[in-house]
């Protein structure tokens, strides 16, 4: 296959001098991705756990189903390289995939995964692109190499240019602020801080929630529960924004346990026989047989009571993990629970009123795991594929702009977002077309690319960042406007692997 200069061509080829090349990945760098994966997790180079090696691996097979993948932007080191010497000793499972990463012709030294996703407005009415950096990683000697900063900065280039040609309008990512910010990404979304349930300090069962535990009962997912599951992921829901994964899901149910429910299922558009799959928990074991789990996500049909559901869930859940076998064959003893969901998720407010759970310790909003950077690429296209949901807005704002109303938003933007753009109301549609220099109106809306964000994902009202951000500047004429087509709003996302 010839190669491409497109940086977001699967045929994407480029040197950087000295045996580094720049591209795409196939199916032969499986093993290179799986062992520079865990460095992502902050894992220490050459001593990589096999638990986070495993962890790590589901999300790896799904990125290469089939046998091949085209998301992960690599670099990797064609020089020649002495053969492993092969060793008479048993060797673990992480130390063969080692060995195999580091006999391959191409070694793969530096990974951005990015996974084709859509996120939700307008509850689940309005769907919009995006792509979400998942890992990045990079091994140390090349790193901190004189052209380390090379490396990344390409390896960035090509998931951006794969965001633009799959008409992706913006890429998500999570970690730390002081790295993405280079990258273009802003600090636009929080996820909430999560709960944490401390087993010493549930309250003792009652007859009340003996009642409860007994409509109830937890088991692990099978391939036959994916059907319910799907339902569970994808039903609409009014309370939180929901991110949702495009692509495979045939790993799901084994890392899956789904609650059911004796009584009828109600759904005529999901007909299933009892018992019926209200919720579902997704763990995470922080090592084989560990005190502590993590719950991410935790789903739930919107059918059934969110209060018994909440109730029901933990005492069963620590049951059936210290039900788990161990490799020594040791039991395990639950002292905490982890629950990863946003402030707005509909059980969160259940498990703090029955005292299941409390607000997990961190302070910081940067939190590494519930904190979500944005960079919009290109602000034209994202208010294209925003316009449905614009629309919606603006029918809900009739009665105060009135039904005949028309106006236009020029909105001045930095270059780094596509440049500026113009929105044109009228007839109660919305209508978008970039800025053109000598031909648009003069702009009337005025951000920097961090208030922008926040105005644009709805972190923030104009009100809130011109008081943060002096060089705001949004005529009073079109305040009303810019108020209905950008609230504010309670936003939360889930991750589906």
């Amino acid at each position: 296959m010839a190669s491409s200069q497109d940086p977001g061509d699967p045929a994407y080829h480029r040197s950087l001098g000295g045996g580094l090349v720049l591209r795409w990945s196939t199916a032969a760098d499986k093993a290179g991705c799986m062992m520079l994966s865990p460095l992502a997790l902050q894992e220490q180079e050459g001593q990589e756990s096999e638990f986070i090696v495993r962890l790590l691996e589901p999300l790896v097979l799904s990125a290469f189903y089939k046998g091949s993948s085209t998301n992960w932007a690599l670099c990797v080191d064609t020089s020649p390289t002495e053969k492993p010497v092969d060793s008479n000793n048993p060797e673990s499972y992480v130390e063969k995939l080692r060995r195999s990463a580091e006999s391959a012709p191409e070694r793969v030294i530096a990974v951005v995964y990015c996974v084709p996703a859509e996120f939700a407005f307008e509850g689940d009415a309005v769907r919009v692109p995006v792509s979400n950096v998942q890992i990045v990683a990079c091994k140390s000697t090349y790193r901190l190499a004189a052209g380390g900063p090379n490396i990344m900065d390409g390896l960035f280039e090509m998931v951006k240019a794969r965001a633009h040609s799959t008409r992706c309008a913006f890429m998500v990512t999570c970690g730390l602020p002081q790295y993405y910010r280079t990258k273009g990404f802003e600090y636009a979304l929080s996820m909430g801080r999560g709960l944490i349930t401390h087993v010493s300090g549930l309250p003792p069962a009652s007859p009340t929630t003996d009642g409860i535990q007994a409509r109830y009962s937890l088991r692990r997912a099978t391939a036959s529960d994916i059907p319910d599951l799907e339902h569970l992921v994808l039903a609409p829901r009014a309370t939180a924004e929901i991110f949702h994964a495009v692509g495979d899901t045939a790993t799901m149910p084994h890392r899956s346990i789904p609650l059911t429910h004796s009584s009828s299922w109600r759904n005529t558009a999901h007909q299933r026989r009892p018992p019926r799959v209200v919720a579902a928990v997704f763990l995470r074991m922080y090592a084989p047989g560990s005190p502590r789990i993590m719950v991410n996500p935790l789903l739930w049909d919107g059918e059934e009571n969110a209060s018994a559901v909440a109730q029901a869930i933990v005492r069963e859940l620590i049951q059936a993990v210290e039900a788990l076998p161990t490799p020594n064959g040791s039991q395990t003893k639950v002292t905490a629970i982890r629950w990863s969901m946003a402030d707005s998720h509909p059980l969160r407010r259940w498990l703090l009123a029955h005292e299941l759970a409390v607000p997990a310790p961190e302070t910081s909003r940067y939190d590494h795991t519930t904190t979500w950077w944005v960079a919009i690429d290109s602000l034209p296209r994202f208010l294209e594929a925003l316009v449905p949901a614009l629309n919606r807005r603006l029918a809900r704002a009739k009665g105060v702009l009135g039904a005949n109303y028309s106006g236009i938003l020029h909105i001045a933007a930095p270059r780094a977002s596509g440049g500026g753009v113009v929105l044109r109301v009228a007839d109660g549609l919305v209508t978008v077309a970039p800025a053109i220099a000598g031909q648009a109106p003069k702009p009337n809306v005025s951000l920097p690319r961090v208030p922008l964000i926040q105005l644009m994902m709805g972190y923030a009202e104009w009100q809130e960042l011109k008081a943060l951000f002096p060089d705001v500047a949004i005529e009073p004429a079109v305040q009303p406007l810019v108020e209905i087509l950008f609230p504010k709003r309670h936003l939360g996302s889930t991750m589906n692997l």
